[in-house]
């Protein structure tokens, strides 16, 4: 029997990952008995940063045992070095790569440059350079870094050349401080609830690695998980920061469109279409980390570099003076009911709110239509006039 050759796409694919996977330090590689998982596997890999010996035990509990909060006290303070924080997480994301293949760009030289310069700055000025200073973010791979390729799953886009300057968010992010080390795998066209393109495969679920890891931000969702990164920052139009987030157990927060600049991104088609904004926003292990980021970006003033972000101010005073809120919920529609792990969830959160001293009311199920909402946004994001995801996945062969 005959084995066919591999088609130009495949060998193109096949070039790009083993560039991608070449910027891996053989110090940061696995040994065999660690690479055991499959997309069928049932096996959870949470464990295997921690016992397979390339993390030290400080590296261990730098990765482990902070939150973003802490860990930018820690830095702010002299405690740890930007350097060797950075160093933690590039191993980390290393080996989350290698059990779920969560990234697509690998720029460890970058981020261990970036500490550096960050600890000199420490070391003159006697402050940190802004609230974020020494943090490991990873970032989703249609954000645009200067020198970096941005293929969003599209065999075509590999002829790309890298980005000549950087999104507004990542300007932003660097200004704070933070350290940029890997983008993260999506799906092709980036509109499925699970991360599979042609280039880099898909993204496991690191808890049960035969489940989705979700999407569209699913590498980001696989990354955080593992702590391959303190935050992470992701898109989502229907769900793909909250759909990965809920994938892999952690907390994502889609904010209002435009809250946080979302300009300069790689485009996956539909350039000039009609239809809902889509928005960036923070994934992250804690909740308060959350709030760490999307204050610190809201603070930096986004609108004077993104004409499209909303010129509001961070104000939480409204919120802090309002000891009882009241909340509309709405369990379900008719025509699509709830799971019961949905509604066991739905039900223990409006306790806890109640409990709490919240009026937490039951709206109609169904008004809104969620179905006929659901109908319209499916129409909407299928305004392509002239077919653009199509054709770049006919260029790609």
């Amino acid at each position: 029997m005959s084995i066919s050759a591999p088609e130009p796409w495949q060998e193109k694919a096949t070039i790009k990952r083993a560039q991608v996977d070449a910027r891996i330090p053989k110090a940061f590689i696995l040994r065999e008995e660690f690479l055991i998982g499959t997309e069928s596997s049932p096996e959870s890999v949470l464990d295997i940063p921690a016992k397979c010996g390339i993390l030290s035990p400080e590296e261990i509990t730098i990765t482990e045992n902070y939150t973003a909060i802490s860990l930018a006290v820690a830095l702010a303070t002299g405690k740890l070095s930007a350097f060797d924080v950075a160093t933690a997480f590039c191993k980390r994301a290393a080996i989350a790569q290698q059990l779920t293949s969560c990234l697509t760009e690998i720029m460890f030289d970058q981020a261990l440059e970036r500490a550096r310069f960050l600890d000199e700055y420490m070391k003159k000025e006697g402050h940190p350079i802004g609230p974020l200073h020494g943090l490991p973010i990873s970032i989703k791979d249609s954000f645009n870094v200067a020198g970096v390729q941005s293929t969003l799953g599209y065999v075509s886009f590999i002829d790309h050349a890298p980005a000549d300057k950087n999104s507004p968010l990542v300007d932003i992010l660097l200004s704070l401080g933070a350290v940029l080390h890997v983008k993260t795998n999506i799906p092709q066209t980036l509109m499925t609830a699970d991360s599979d393109n042609h280039i880099f495969g898909r993204v496991l679920n690191p808890h049960r690695l035969c489940l989705s890891a979700g999407g569209s931000s699913g590498g980001e969702g696989a990354c955080v998980s593992m702590r391959g990164s303190i935050l992470g920052i992701g898109t989502d139009i229907g769900g793909s920061i909250r759909i990965p987030a809920l994938c892999n157990g952690i907390y994502g927060f889609k904010p209002s469109s435009d809250r946080i600049p979302y300009s300069g991104q790689t485009s996956a088609g539909r350039l000039g279409s009609p239809g809902f904004p889509a928005a960036a926003g923070p994934l992250a292990n804690s909740f308060a980390d959350l709030e760490l980021l999307m204050k610190s970006v809201i603070d930096a003033r986004p609108w004077d570099l993104d004409a499209q972000a909303l010129a509001i101010p961070w104000n939480t005073t409204g919120v802090e003076k309002k000891n009882k809120l009241r909340i509309g919920l709405l369990k379900e529609d008719l025509k699509w009911p709830a799971w019961p792990p949905v509604r066991r969830a739905l039900d223990t959160a409006a306790k806890k709110l109640a409990d709490a001293g919240h009026e937490v009311i039951e709206l109609d199920p169904n008004k809104p239509s969620l179905d006929e909402g659901l109908i319209i946004a499916y129409e909407s994001y299928a305004l392509d006039p002239t077919q653009q995801a199509g054709q770049f996945i006919a260029a790609s062969g």
